[in-house]
């Protein structure tokens, strides 16, 4: 009677081992109603159909400690295997691959987020000119600069958010997902809060050390420090829309980009003619918090949506809505960070690398510098095409690489090479258009137009390779190799930078020097990132 017991309750944990009922290698196996009297439970337990007698082996469970090995039972009911599961089974979404219109759709609204802080630094731009003064305009350009390059800089967390999030989920692994989101929101309000207060204090007083004009100075740091308070919803927003990202969702992002920009339009109508700079400062923290609150309840009615499944065993839920924001464990911040902080090393390396052209074309002459300004601010406007078809493989290639075949990953990866590079042809032939035919927009000065037109090729082949070399950059976060890449970033800045310098000194053309450059650094960094993915997908290949 006691085995008899414990064999029923062996059945309901669903750890009994190959041959409970039968001895070892026989195909004795009845169902439980025979094996167990129906007095051993308290409530009407129905089996399901016995295996048939053909031997073969069943899979072990694939989670660790105590039931690390052990067989699955054959006389789990639907009812148990279904509240089991509940909380980690994989959406129909995420195991299927992926055409090219999903990719090019999520991909359009990616580059409308990232073209949302540009965006809304030019419009505080604008409103400032127009009603404010020379010295407030002036000193939106360096506290505007400062802001978004921390900002940017900062965006390791987005990354990390997007890679983690989209892996739980291509694992099954729903809620472990949905913390990882939590967690997200944490890290980023206390990131913020930490560049809020170093961008109030240390930053903001480098402008009177740089040598920037008294007054000008004063305009700059007002306006900073306003900004600094906005910190916090920054990189909250930034992590809300990571997960929207690795959700695959880039429509609620994008709609939140729409919302940022209207709200920033009219407060910047309503507070730049009284306040000057600091009401465009204040103009832009409200458009941040309207955005950061809208993303909230969005996921916080995805997350509803999603602790709705049929309650598991004795009545009690499956699921249910944990809270917005948790505090992460030890663990799982190391594990944050150990995505991250590659990421931020290797985003340090490229504001190294891109600053250091504008250094060398500094000390070549003012025409040069004018005309470089023109030609990096579109640049950075044009590249987005890439940033986003990078964060496109960071959403969608974790969901193929969990698979033991890897085909299917192979496939995604030169899909997206292949739109990438066909849009990076596109995207060059604009920028180029721009310089060529539409100098006159941007300056009146016959010498800085020539010196636009000049450039206008090294410009559209920076812009080309660019595309393909950052869509490579994101296969390779989706795969784990971001430490790698950090070092890759590190070595190719170190050395380039010097070359820059002193280079743009000794050739006759400074500024043209520095353009092809740029080009021959895209062309390292394509070659290397290319070298790197193919030896991932020939090991998998063979493994």
């Amino acid at each position: 009677r006691h085995l008899v017991a414990l064999s029923a309750l062996a059945a309901r944990l669903a750890i009994l081992p190959r041959g409970a009922f039968g001895s070892c290698g026989e195909s004795r196996r009845l169902p439980l109603s025979a094996a167990v009297p129906s007095t051993a439970f308290a409530t009407p337990y129905q089996p399901v159909a016995a295996r048939p007698s053909k031997r073969r082996r069943s899979a072990p469970f694939a989670g660790r400690g105590h039931f690390a090995g052990v067989r699955r039972s054959p006389y789990l009911t639907s009812e148990l295997a279904a509240s089991r599961d509940a909380a980690d089974r994989p959406a129909k979404a995420v195991t299927a691959e992926p055409t090219v219109w999903d990719l090019l759709r999520f991909a359009s609204g990616v580059f409308g987020i990232y073209l949302a802080t540009p965006a809304l630094s030019l419009v505080d731009s604008a409103f400032v000119g127009r009603y404010g003064s020379t010295v407030q305009l002036a000193g939106l350009g360096p506290g505007t600069a400062l802001c978004d390059s921390f900002s940017y800089a900062l965006s390791c967390i987005g990354v990390a958010t997007t890679n983690l999030y989209a892996t739980r989920l291509a694992r099954g692994q729903r809620t472990a997902a949905r913390r990882v989101a939590s967690d997200a929101l944490a890290i980023g309000l206390t990131c913020g809060a930490v560049l809020g207060v170093v961008l109030a204090g240390p930053v903001a007083s480098l402008l009177g050390v740089l040598g920037v004009e008294p007054s000008v100075a004063a305009a700059g740091v007002s306006y900073m420090r306003i900004r600094a308070a906005g910190s916090p919803l920054v990189l909250l927003t930034t992590a809300a829309q990571a997960t929207c990202l690795g959700d695959r969702d880039s429509t609620t992002p994008m709609l939140v980009v729409l919302i940022s920009a209207v709200a920033n339009v009219l407060g910047d109508a309503l507070l730049v003619p009284k306040y000057g700079i600091a009401g465009a400062a204040w103009a832009t923290i409200a458009a941040q918090a309207l955005s950061a609150a809208f993303l909230l309840v969005v996921l916080r009615r995805r997350q509803h949506r999603q602790a709705i499944p049929a309650s598991g065993i004795l009545g009690v839920p499956a699921q249910q809505p944990g809270p917005m924001v948790t505090v992460p464990s030890r663990r799982a911040t190391k594990r944050f960070f150990s995505v991250a902080l590659p990421v931020l090393t290797a985003l340090l390396g490229k504001i190294l690398f891109m600053n250091a052209l504008s250094l060398a074309v500094a000390r070549v002459s003012t025409v040069a510098l004018a005309a470089h300004q023109v030609l990096l601010q579109q640049f950075y406007v044009f590249c987005k095409v890439g940033d986003s078809f990078g964060s496109a493989a960071q959403a969608y290639l974790p969901a193929e690489l969990v698979k033991r075949d890897p085909k299917p990953a192979s496939r995604l990866i030169k899909k997206l090479v292949g739109i990438s590079a066909f849009w990076g042809g596109v995207d060059a032939l604009l920028a180029a258009l721009l310089p060529l035919l539409a100098t006159s927009i941007f300056t009146h000065d016959p010498l800085v137009q020539l010196a636009l037109k000049s450039a206008a090729l090294p410009l559209a082949l920076g812009l080309l390779l660019h595309c393909t070399t950052l869509t490579l950059e994101g296969i390779l976060l989706a795969c784990g190799r971001g430490p790698w890449l950090a070092k890759v970033y590190w070595v190719n800045s170190l050395l380039s930078v010097p070359i820059i310098i002193f280079g743009s000194q000794a050739s006759s053309n400074g500024f043209l020097f520095v353009w092809y450059f740029m080009v021959i650094w895209q062309v390292c960094r394509m070659v290397t990132f290319s070298i790197r993915v193919g030896l991932d997908r020939f090991r998998a290949d063979r493994k």
